[in-house]
C-alpha cells in the first residue's frame, strides 16, 4: 500500500473525524431523546439536515481564526 507523506498527517486525521463528529453526535442526541415508537433513522436524518450546515459554518470560521490565533500568538516565529 502506498503510503502519504508526513505533511498530510493532519488533513488526513480531520478528514476521518470530521464525518464520524458530524454524523455520531446527532445519533447520540437522537437516541438519548427519541421516544419508544419513533422511527430512529428519520429523526437521525432529521438532527444531521438541522446540526451538519451551521456546524460547518462554524467550522469555516473557526479553523482559520484558531490557525491565526496559534500562529502568531503562540508558536515562535519560523526562523530560516
Amino acid at each position: 500500500m502506498k503510503k502519504f507523506p508526513r505533511k498530510f498527517q493532519y488533513p488526513l486525521m480531520v478528514s476521518m473525524v470530521l464525518p464520524s463528529m458530524l454524523l455520531g453526535m446527532p445519533a447520540i442526541m437522537v437516541a438519548k431523546s427519541l421516544p419508544q415508537d419513533a422511527s430512529f433513522l428519520n429523526a437521525w436524518l432529521e438532527a444531521i439536515g438541522l446540526i451538519v450546515p451551521s456546524a460547518l459554518l462554524l467550522l469555516a470560521v473557526v479553523a482559520p481564526t484558531v490557525r491565526l490565533f496559534v500562529n502568531k500568538v503562540l508558536l515562535e516565529p519560523e526562523t530560516n
